[in-house]
């Protein structure tokens, strides 16, 4: 188990639980004041994005109303995991994003029991996948700072 952290509005710190495995597919999971992460995802800065805007959705949510929301109005999840993707989708390098749109849409459509086909998902996420530069993370936290460049992903 590793332990990475990241900042959303570069002040509030958002630990990221590495960790062996998740329950079924998952990859990660935010849990409002902090994310947890298979493995496998640890170094994919777009999952982190993902994740990082989930946790942004939480506070500006009202924290305990925003998962309340999650759980029962299948709509507010919609709107949630369609910004949730669409950041996921900016952080990509553009050689992968076309991938990662299909993989997405296909995960929107069939993992969050939203009954919306993949092809309503892939154009939600088209639409408008641009969205603000992620935060970098917290220096000295545990994990380097990430350097800002146009495409936001690490080297």
């Amino acid at each position: 188990m590793k332990v990475r952290v990241y900042a959303i509005w570069r002040v509030v710190p958002v630990p990221f639980v590495i960790l062996p495995r998740l329950p079924g597919r998952i990859a990660g999971i935010s849990l409002g004041m902090v994310v947890l992460l298979r493995r496998e995802y640890g170094d994919d800065w777009p999952t982190v994005v993902h994740e990082l805007e989930h946790c942004r959705q939480f506070w500006r949510g009202g924290t305990v109303l925003h998962l309340v929301r999650y759980l029962v109005d299948p709509r507010y999840r919609l709107r949630s995991e369609v910004g949730a993707y669409r950041a996921e989708l900016a952080a990509c390098l553009p050689s992968e994003r076309r991938g990662r749109l299909y993989d997405s849409a296909h995960a929107l459509a069939n993992g969050y029991g939203l009954g919306i086909d993949a092809r309503s998902c892939r154009r939600l996420l088209d639409a408008g996948h641009a969205s603000p530069a992620p935060d970098r993370a917290l220096p000295g936290a545990g994990f380097a700072a990430r350097p800002r460049r146009a495409d936001t992903r690490p080297r």
